[in-house]
């Protein structure tokens, strides 16, 4: 399985009593192998540290944010974002975000499995992300600088070499041609962003199990 971040709604702040309170955890987004900058946005509003709701561990390793406040930032940055092909995207999180099934109070980041791939403690690196989150300015000036830049020129495909002396000499026939290169996704940079990655159902669900029939 591939490490990822998790990003999920919460109408409490996680904590030993939580469930008590009437916890509703809901599934918003999963990226693997990263924490994009569009969790990272969505967390800004007020973030602070939180207990896990999914690893059992003695330091805060997950983050919470206020939802209101994390979503009008991230409204802010997609609004600097004019390239056409990537409209339908980003009105295709907002459209997710306002759904008033997925808006709650918090927004929570679940980020146990990346730390997993780095030395640090878990707790420690929580609060480095906490800290960049906290100065989110000059990583989101080069996310938008990124997405303005030139897309490198694609490599050409070399022609066939004509056929050897052995090939013309008995007949044999020439080797393939190399496979076509497949085109880039033009859309790829947005998806790195950690846009259209949107669902309900993450590989850590907390959906309300449906009763079953006796």
């Amino acid at each position: 399985m591939a490490n990822r971040s998790y990003l999920y709604s919460c109408n409490v702040v996680p904590g030993p009593d939580a469930v008590e309170q009437g916890r509703k955890l809901v599934g918003i987004s999963e990226y693997r192998y990263d924490i994009p900058i569009v969790f990272k946005l969505l967390l800004s509003g007020s973030p602070r540290t939180c207990p896990s709701s999914i690893w059992d561990c003695d330091d805060d390793i997950a983050l919470l944010g206020d939802y209101g406040a994390g979503l009008s930032r991230l409204e802010a940055f997609l609004a600097q974002i004019k390239t056409p092909a990537a409209q339908p995207l980003l009105e295709e999180a907002l459209a997710f975000l306002r759904n008033p099934e997925n808006q709650s109070t918090y927004f929570v980041l679940e980020s146990g499995e990346i730390f997993e791939m780095s030395d640090p403690e878990p707790g420690a690196q929580n609060l480095q992300l906490l800290h960049s989150i906290q100065n989110l300015q000059p990583e989101i000036d080069a996310a938008l600088q990124s997405l303005h830049s030139p897309a490198p020129a694609p490599v050409p495909v070399p022609p066939p070499k004509p056929a050897g002396f052995l090939v013309r000499l008995f007949g044999l026939a020439p080797p393939p041609p190399p496979p076509a290169r497949p085109a880039p996704d033009p859309l790829q940079a947005f998806h790195q962003l950690g846009l259209g990655h949107w669902s309900n159902y993450l590989y850590f669900d907390f959906s309300p199990q449906e009763p079953k029939n006796p």
